[in-house]
């Protein structure tokens, strides 16, 4: 069977007449026609309800709600076909309720008896899973026993699926951190085929002779590895006069978009010639990589994402500017939006005082306006003032930062992917240069939400960041991104195993033998808790690609690169910052320092 359907044989907290229903999130309009015609059947519905006893409880009745939907998931492969969907939804804490299917069933019937064409969708959202990752120790039982049987473990999974998984880890698993349980996680491609029940068993029968208890378990969801796009376009936070550390950049004159990780200084260091000092920034490979066109064909694209560039493989003049010329669009017509209406309102109210020194009072027009339309007005005359001031900082931008210098190109090192760039600082940018300072860090994203240990941040907004160091597990870390901005996480425990559709090259050019050496990649779980433990959000979205990985000391200890598709999960994937000193001392042929401006 499918992955898909899989899933909702094993949800016992939802049924759907929906075949292999696509799972969340999801993509939904209310669809008011649906409605007309299925609303004179509510009281028909309620009895189908009353008959389970779901309508019989007070309190369950008053959790209940109906709604006529039309859903979709276009970042979900067959997810953009527009599924019409009646939904009955409860939020009741009971878990020992009626079977769904059944009640799911009469209620698709009585649509049958009355020819009206929908889907029927019964669930307990309270109870429904949605799983969350949480971190987990190396040295986790279920952790060691994965370690010393996870080659089995692929070799199980491709003879059954071929090459349709994408990554295999171990976390804790479940809707909060009280309740989650150790889990061998194995992130699959959408509609993929297989006998899930006895692929699952044989995975737990390689994990139970080295393990002393059976209280784990083996999950299969939908979803994919990959670098972080572009994403939508984001009016860019035009108070910021000058790109900074997680400032949008991207190529000059592109439709593409990431983050500006921080400035830095290249030095080559030669005790012949003397050192070569380079000022640039550091950000991604992929941010940097222009789409093929005449300028940048097939043959140079190939040959950038084997080698790299360095000093012995220059290449072609890509430049950058901040912000991204999508981000500036984007800013530039919200402005102008925001000042045709306030000038809307302005003439309106102008409009009305003309008239009233030309006719005196009228029904419509009082003799004197009262003091609230004055401070009203008095408010958007200062507004026009402010957005005047910012249409005219919007128009000087982007600004154009330099020439990509140094990339990894499509680099494994060491069993890990790289993903880095240095771009240089041109000279007119270079009065850009200066410190990366610690971003102003939500109270909800402080140490001290992940364990009474855990104290607030040692480094506060405003003092700059000056050492390199490395992940490591269990460490709490934050980023400041183009798209989601500051978010906060822990780095889990054991890495992750990854298995890439695209290939990838070693420093030499040649392409690694991916089937035989997977990467392993460092995993960043974002958390931001609520009071309950339960709201486990994604770190990085599209766009927030690299951005740094901060400490909570204020320490640099990656550059964030990667994340999920299909499905949003709360991973993000970042290279430690060791690894990509070392890639580029590599890529480099010697003896690189990198640092800070200070």
């Amino acid at each position: 069977m499918t992955l898909e359907h899989y899933l909702q044989c094993v949800e016992f907290y939802r049924s759907t007449s929906v075949p292999d229903r696509v799972p969340s999130p999801e993509n939904m309009e209310f669809v008011t026609s649906l409605e007309k015609v299925i609303m004179p059947l509510y009281p028909e519905i309620s009895a189908i309800l009353d008959q389970y006893e779901l309508g019989k409880s007070e309190t369950l009745w008053d959790s209940m709600y109906f709604f006529c939907l039309r859903t979709t998931n276009p970042n979900y492969p067959r997810g953009d076909n527009p599924v019409d969907l009646f939904a009955v939804g409860m939020n009741h804490p009971d878990f020992d309720i009626s079977p769904l299917g059944p009640i799911k069933d009469e209620i698709l019937e009585l649509f049958r008896r009355h020819n009206i064409k929908a889907h029927v969708e019964i669930a307990n959202h309270r109870h429904t899973y949605h799983p969350s990752f949480f971190f987990i120790a190396s040295d986790h039982p279920l952790v060691k026993a994965y370690d010393r049987v996870k080659h089995r473990i692929v070799d199980i999974i491709t003879h059954s699926t071929g090459s349709n998984f994408n990554m295999i880890c171990p976390f804790n698993v479940g809707r909060t951190a009280a309740k989650a349980q150790p889990t061998i996680v194995v992130l699959m491609e959408p509609w993929t085929i297989a006998n899930w029940y006895e692929l699952r068993l044989r995975i737990v029968s390689q994990l139970l002779p080295h393990m002393g208890t059976d209280s784990f378990d083996v999950e299969f969801l939908p979803g994919g590895l990959s670098v972080l796009k572009v994403g939508i376009p984001f009016t860019h936070e035009i108070t910021e006069q000058v790109p900074r550390m997680g400032s949008s950049i991207g190529i000059q004159g592109g439709r593409n978009a990431g983050t500006l990780g921080g400035f830095v200084t290249l030095t080559q260091r030669d005790a012949i010639h003397g050192d070569v000092v380079r000022r640039g920034l550091l950000t991604n490979y992929h941010v940097i990589r222009p789409s093929q066109c005449p300028s940048y064909n097939s043959h140079f694209l190939e040959r950038l994402d084997r080698f790299g560039s360095s000093p012995d493989c220059a290449v072609k003049k890509i430049t950058m500017e901040s912000p991204a010329r999508i981000d500036t669009d984007a800013t530039a017509t919200k402005i102008s939006k925001s000042l045709e209406a306030m000038r809307t309102f302005r003439n309106a109210f102008s409009a009305k005082e003309q008239e009233r020194e030309t006719l005196g009072a009228t029904p419509n027009c009082p003799a004197t306006p009262n003091s609230e339309d004055l401070e009203m007005v008095s408010r958007v005359d200062d507004d026009i003032e402010d957005w005047s001031l910012r249409q005219t900082t919007v128009q000087s931008m982007p600004y154009t930062l330099g020439e990509v210098k140094f990339v990894s190109g499509k680099e494994v090192r060491d069993g890990r992917a790289m993903d880095w760039a240095f771009v240089e600082l041109s000279k007119d940018a270079e009065k850009f240069f200066g410190p990366n300072y610690m971003p102003s860090v939500p109270s909800e994203c402080e140490p001290y939400h992940w364990g009474s240990s855990r104290v607030p941040l040692v480094l506060t907004s405003g003092n700059t960041l000056e050492e390199f160091v490395s992940l490591k597990e269990g460490d709490y870390c934050l980023k400041n991104g183009r798209s989601t901005g500051i978010t906060a996480g822990v780095v889990n425990g054991p890495k992750a195993y990854c298995n890439w559709e695209t290939p990838r090259d070693t420093l030499s050019g040649r392409e690694a033998d991916m089937h035989s050496s997977l990467t392993e990649e460092s995993i960043i779980l974002g958390a931001r808790p609520d009071a309950n433990g339960k709201f486990c959000p994604e770190f990085c979205k599209d766009g927030d690609s690299g951005a740094f990985v901060l400490g909570e000391w204020g320490e640099v200890s990656g550059l964030l690169w990667g994340g999920t598709s299909f499905q949003q999960y709360n991973i993000g994937l970042a290279s430690s910052m060791p690894d990509v000193l070392a890639s580029i001392e590599e890529k480099l042929g010697g003896s690189v320092k990198l640092s800070f401006p200070t």
